[in-house]
């Protein structure tokens, strides 16, 4: 490959705190929040103009499920808080069993979940970080690591003031795709996903659904492009792409707006119309890290380490796992934090991570991790896990599953309600 070298020069610092997230997709946003809670400065940089990430941008505008399939709560805290800010401005598709944050609902399988509006999440996202002095940085992109030996100083970026530096003492990694830590020498995994591309559309049909249900996102409901989950098999010849490569990510998002163009070719009419695009790739799974521990995939298991318990929120009844303390971390940088999809996990694990109550568990859990760490004077290798159990405990994170949980896990399959979980158009 052709090269030249860039001249040496000072850049400027243009902020310090103490914990610093890269990404405001929801996990950032969800360690930010948690980091600012435990009374830390926080700087959250982010490289669109508005947080949430796929879910947002990425038009993957449906929260799944934060319950079992069997009528028991399986998220709390920051993920369930998170859920609720997401449709606080908008519409919702909150079950009125659950509109209450209840921990148990009897004699029903209707599943704690909501579709919302893109706009008003964003507002309420902004809302929210704003209300708890997160600093929020927009129209950044993350660069460079600033390293001394196995521990981060800074983190160089680039906007329209040029280049920059910002220093903290802790540092979160919400990019999605492992950026920063692969960037500061981590040992990481990749793989390749399948093409996938969210419209939102509007035609007299889903006009008509929406008078008579009165509900407004019934109009405007999501096309799904590519690959689907349960619908696409194995044998499709969807494409696969790596999200981490310049050329691939450009291939795909072409690749992408073709399949919408060809669509609309094929049913444009006076009454149909698409009304938004994503503004971001899909990728689901990129790269994620080889934490100092792998998430393993055991239903039932007690993890001594667990931050939290975790599903496939897909599943109906969904399995209940502890995710461990270690799958945020490396075994050597030693204050560097994973939250959100590229958290240590690999397989069906790595599914089980990507979906957003996993990626806003992790973020609470990195976000309260990096604040104690720093209070402690320690490394995030020699938290005290206990402490920081104790303490997402007490902002209502389920730490280990309960009984009830532990025994639903060889449960038949119950019946799934009418319609796609996810609600939108193939």
């Amino acid at each position: 490959m052709k090269t030249i070298t860039e001249p040496s020069r000072e850049i400027p610092v243009r902020g310090e705190a103490d914990v610093i997230v890269v990404g405001g997709g929801l996990a950032g946003v969800s360690a930010a929040l948690a980091a600012a809670r435990c009374g830390k400065k926080v700087i959250l940089i982010e490289k669109s103009i508005v947080l949430g990430g796929l879910a947002t941008l990425g038009h993957v505008c449906i929260y799944l499920p934060i319950d079992d399939g069997m009528g028991n709560r399986v998220f709390g805290g920051q993920v369930q808080e998170l859920l609720h800010v997401c449709a606080r401005y908008g519409y919702d598709s909150i079950p009125d069993c659950w509109k209450g944050g209840a921990e148990k609902v009897e004699g029903t399988h209707e599943r704690y979940k909501t579709n919302f509006n893109i706009p008003a999440a964003v507002y309420a996202l902004d809302e929210i970080t704003s209300d708890e002095k997160v600093e929020v940085i927009y129209d950044t992109s993350f660069c460079a690591p600033i390293m001394e030996g196995n521990t981060c100083k800074g983190i160089i970026v680039e906007n329209k003031s040029g280049r920059g530096a910002y220093l903290a003492d802790m540092f979160i990694d919400s990019t999605g795709d492992a950026d920063l830590f692969a960037r500061a020498g981590a040992q990481c995994e990749i793989r390749k996903n399948r093409l996938s591309f969210w419209t939102h559309e509007i035609d007299t049909a889903s006009m008509k659904k929406a008078l008579e249900t009165g509900r407004v996102y019934d109009a405007v409901p999501l096309r799904w492009f590519g690959y689907i989950p349960g619908k696409s098999g194995s044998a499709d010849t969807v494409p696969e792409f790596y999200g981490t490569d310049a050329d691939e990510v450009n291939t795909y998002i072409k690749m992408s707006r073709k399949l919408a163009l060809d669509y609309l070719k094929e049913h444009q009419a006076e009454d149909f119309t698409q009304m938004t695009i994503p503004f971001m790739p899909q990728f689901r799974m990129t790269r994620h890290i080889v934490g100092k521990t792998v998430f393993a995939v055991e239903p039932g298991v007690s993890v001594d380490s667990s931050v939290g318990c975790v599903i496939p929120c897909t599943d109906q009844p969904a399995a209940v796992y502890e995710f461990p303390y270690e799958g945020l971390i490396d075994s050597d940088i030693t204050n560097i934090l994973a939250a959100g999809r590229m958290v240590s996990a690999t397989g069906k694990g790595w599914e089980i991570m990507r979906n957003i109550p996993s990626c806003v568990l992790t973020g609470q859990a990195a976000g309260t991790a990096a604040s104690l760490a720093i209070s402690a004077k320690k490394t995030v290798q020699d938290l005290n896990v206990a402490a920081l159990q104790e303490k997402l405990a007490a902002g209502g994170v389920k730490i280990h599953m309960a009984d009830e949980l532990r025994n639903n896990q060889n449960l038949p399959p119950v019946p799934k309600p009418q319609g796609s979980i996810y609600n939108v158009r193939s």
